[in-house]
């Protein structure tokens, strides 16, 4: 498989990847309802947190552990939240959503729930998922104006190549070296 294929491949999955972020921004647009909610038990205990916060950032060894979906310096977590319908009924879920490591969460929060079943809730809102998606499309730009040619060349683009050290130039950091590239000197 070549350079070329897996770029392709990159594209593909990416372009899926994006009819999922914009099928779910639609879908949360169009049905669900947006609302306060307030933590009634939360999923990230203060011996949790301060163990996190001993570990210097490495899950193992940690109360918690390693959970797939923590990134990095954030913890997956799950709370039991009330919040108010649009009936004035107060409803309670269970919703999960990411925290920063070792901090305390935030009490109040918004969330998206689905009227028609107010037990299915979310954190993350359509504006999250339109900016994955226009996340997904900008790499798919990136990679079809500078990746695919670069595959096909061998030669990286000219910015990249700028950016660069030379064997004759002393080490630079990336700021550097940015900054060389765009001034005009």
């Amino acid at each position: 498989m070549t350079a070329l294929d897996l770029l392709t491949l990159a594209i593909a999955a990416l372009m899926l990847g994006t009819c999922w972020c914009v099928w779910r921004a639609a879908t949360l647009f169009a049905r669900w309802r947006p609302a306060v909610a307030t933590v009634m038990r939360g999923g990230y205990s203060d011996a949790e947190r301060l163990d996190d916060l001993l570990s210097m950032g490495a899950s193992l060894g940690t109360r918690r552990g390693w959970d797939w979906r923590d990134g990095e310096g954030k913890r997956w977590i799950k709370d039991e939240v009330a919040f108010e319908v649009e009936n004035g009924r107060t409803c309670r879920a269970i919703v999960g959503r990411q925290v920063t490591r070792a901090w305390k969460p935030s009490s109040v929060f918004r969330i998206w729930y689905d009227p028609a079943d107010p037990a299915r809730v979310t954190a993350y809102g359509p504006w999250y998922w339109s900016l994955m998606a226009a996340m997904s499309l900008g790499f798919v730009a990136a990679i079809a104006v500078w990746g695919l040619d670069w595959a096909r060349t061998g030669t990286p683009p000219p910015w990249l190549a700028a950016l660069a050290d030379t064997p004759s130039d002393p080490p630079q950091t990336l700021w550097e070296r940015v900054d060389q590239a765009v001034s005009h000197k």
